[in-house]
């Protein structure tokens, strides 16, 4: 869906726009920051939970192509704004 005239749409740009629930249950859970509802700081967690989106996403993207075009719309949106 992009176009050699887009620009380079990061990782960090992949999920502007949008939300999602996801439940983790660990054992020991780290967190970065002073609270609890600071970022997850479990690493493998992190690679897993970010493996799991970029199959979930990809597949429901094929699945809903008009969606598909407005959620990719948005993302080069924000990398355009930067």
């Amino acid at each position: 869906m992009l176009t050699a005239a887009d620009p380079d749409v990061g990782a960090d740009r992949t999920g502007e726009g949008l939300t999602a629930a996801v439940s983790v249950k660990l054992d020991h859970p780290e967190f970065l920051g002073t609270t609890m509802g600071g970022r997850l700081g479990n690493t493998a967690v992190r690679a897993c939970l970010a493996e799991a989106v970029r199959e979930h996403l990809g597949r429901w993207l094929e699945e809903h192509p008009e969606q598909a075009v407005a959620v990719v719309g948005r993302m080069v949106q924000g990398a355009r704004r930067g």
